[in-house]
């Protein structure tokens, strides 16, 4: 083992014990024990010291409140894991999305030595040739970085984001133990199995590495500003690339008023009306015409300029949505409108993972058509999107359905931004206003020329099979004429069998030696012969005492482990 992966392996175990300190000290030690946490660390609970909350103060806050404070104070990696679990409504329960919604990322800052060293180390440059001017206390600091304001030696007005010292290290280090926790939990909680903890965390890593390049999130920028160049209501910042590199971004200063501060400056010569109707616009044309969405527009994140211009800033979480998926939305959002139980089942196939073993189709047809029907008659301006994607994911968790984390995500955004909207005009009605957009896309979408090249597409495919086919039959017609065709099987679940076979054949073979020399030792009494203490043979003395250890230390195993 080389010493790079035995110091990361000291840290990973520093880690492990904070981590389990933490959950201990928020009432989550059953947890832990389900884990069996201690066993495969090596760590026993008297190694870990801790502050534990006093009882009576514990009682104080439900279970999702402590989930919520446990994981701000293990720090940004989980921060972030529980920001991305608050946008699965179909996984986490209700009281616990609640609380995971009130996470927040803002820390103290870092100090601007480190800044200056962060920016000249990764532009390559010296602080003075890189800006004419740059505030030594950031306007902004969040887990993984934090904001300056700054100006080029041209004078124009920029924003200048830093990544924090060591931030990807300590990421890395707490993604390998939730890959690790996650194993575990699959392996010893069957209730977990339903809520794919490895998947959950695969997810969780492909993001937050993503978040931690900042080119990353200029490209996202740029593909912004190329598909709203010509809408005059959306200003989105421009990117100064010879300013900017994996961990230094800098873009233009937006000089405005945040989306939620404009009741606080009532002389501010904005129209409420007008900004929620180009906000509603904004996503929609993001999410339907675009397949590339903002992933967390909150008011912070919205800005305003003057004639009502729309500035959002913070692109570093986006959705995207594939052809096939806008396409299946478009539909979904058609058959809510429209009320239509049958279309909208169709398109739970396309967008939904479905098992037709488990879901009873008839039963899913009649949760929805009672969804629908609970919503006829309602004017569209009194239906709350929160109340209906609500009362849709129920159905959906009953059924066991699955979305992918970017169609759960654009739930929680569409939502954000009717909340937004309505803030702003309390008698805005998201689903009319989205109305002659969607019908407008959708005759764009279901159009001849569309169609056409759909039709382009699947024959391109079919050429492409049949390109293949006779090959592929040669092939196999060949090794099966020489008897060479070998089919593989597998076995779900035949590795977590074979563990547990492995382990009863352990304990047994561990029995029998400890009742070895329990008789042997026995033999040794009864023969009455060599050294004795107490008038008892030695040897025969020695034989019980580590018969017994050996006995006890396997009760205490099996005992910890849960399974008698």
């Amino acid at each position: 083992m080389d010493i790079f992966h035995i110091d990361r392996t000291y840290r990973n175990i520093r880690r492990y014990r904070q981590i389990v300190a933490v959950f201990i000290k928020y009432g989550f030690g059953g947890l832990l024990e389900q884990l069996n946490l201690d066993y495969y660390l090596a760590l026993g609970k008297s190694l870990i010291t801790f502050q534990r909350i006093k009882r009576e103060e514990l009682i104080r806050y439900s279970k999702a409140e402590r989930m919520r404070l446990a994981l701000e104070e293990l720090g940004p990696t989980f921060i972030k894991l529980g920001q991305l679990l608050s946008t699965r409504p179909d996984l986490i329960p209700g009281d616990i999305l609640t609380e995971l919604r009130k996470l927040q990322d803002k820390v103290p800052g870092f100090s601007y030595a480190a800044a200056k060293e962060q920016i000249e180390s990764s532009l390559e440059i010296s602080m003075s040739d890189a800006f004419a001017e740059f505030s030594r206390e950031p306007v902004a600091a969040a887990s993984i970085s934090q904001v300056h304001r700054a100006r080029l030696h041209d004078g124009r007005e920029v924003a200048v984001k830093v990544q924090r010292p060591d931030i990807e290290e300590e990421i890395s280090t707490d993604i390998d133990i939730m890959f690790t926790l996650a194993e575990l939990a699959t392996k010893h909680i069957s209730e977990m199995e339903p809520y794919q903890p490895l998947l959950l965390v695969r997810e969780f890593a492909k993001n937050i590495r993503l978040e931690l390049d900042f080119y990353v999130e200029g490209r996202n920028i740029d593909r912004f500003a190329h598909n709203f160049a010509l809408d005059k209501t959306v200003h989105i910042p421009e990117v100064h690339w010879n300013r900017s590199s994996r961990r230094v971004l800098t873009m233009e200063w937006i000089d405005g008023i945040k989306i939620d501060e404009l009741q606080s400056r009532p002389g501010a010569e904005f129209d409420p009306e007008v900004l929620a109707s180009r906000g509603a616009d904004l996503i929609l044309r993001q999410i339907l015409e675009f397949g590339l969405f903002h992933g967390d527009p909150h008011p912070g994140n919205l800005f305003v300029l003057h004639n009502n211009i729309i500035a959002p800033i913070d692109f570093g979480l986006v959705g995207r949505l594939d052809d096939e998926m806008a396409a299946a939305l478009l539909e979904l959002v058609l058959a809510v409108l429209k009320k239509d139980v049958q279309a909208l089942t169709r398109v739970l196939f396309k967008i939904g993972v479905i098992d037709d073993e488990t879901v009873d189709m008839r039963e899913l047809h009649s949760d929805l058509f009672d969804l629908m029907d609970r919503y006829a008659g309602v004017s569209l301006k009194d239906i709350h999107l929160k109340s209906l994607s609500r009362d849709f994911i129920r159905v959906i968790n009953y059924h066991h359905i699955r979305f992918l984390p970017d169609f759960m995500l654009l739930i929680r955004v569409l939502i954000t931004v009717e909340a937004t909207a309505r803030k702003l005009d309390p008698g805005f009605d998201f689903f009319s206003h989205s109305a002659p957009l969607v019908e407008k896309l959708a005759r764009k979408r279901f159009s001849s020329e569309y169609l056409q090249k759909q039709v382009k597409a699947q024959l391109q495919e079919i050429a492409s099979l049949v390109e293949i086919i006779p090959g592929t039959t040669r092939d196999i017609l060949k090794k099966l004429s020489r008897g060479h065709l070998k089919f593989e099987f597998e076995h779900l679940g035949l590795e977590r069998f074979s563990r547990n076979l492995d382990r009863i054949a352990n304990r047994i073979s561990f029995t029998m030696v400890i009742s070895a020399i329990i008789i042997a030792s026995s033999m040794i009494m009864s023969a009455d012969n060599g050294f004795k203490v107490f008038g008892y043979p030695l040897l025969g003395i020695i034989g019980y005492v580590v018969a017994g250890g050996l006995g006890t230390w396997l009760a205490v195993a099996i005992l910890r482990s849960g399974k008698m």
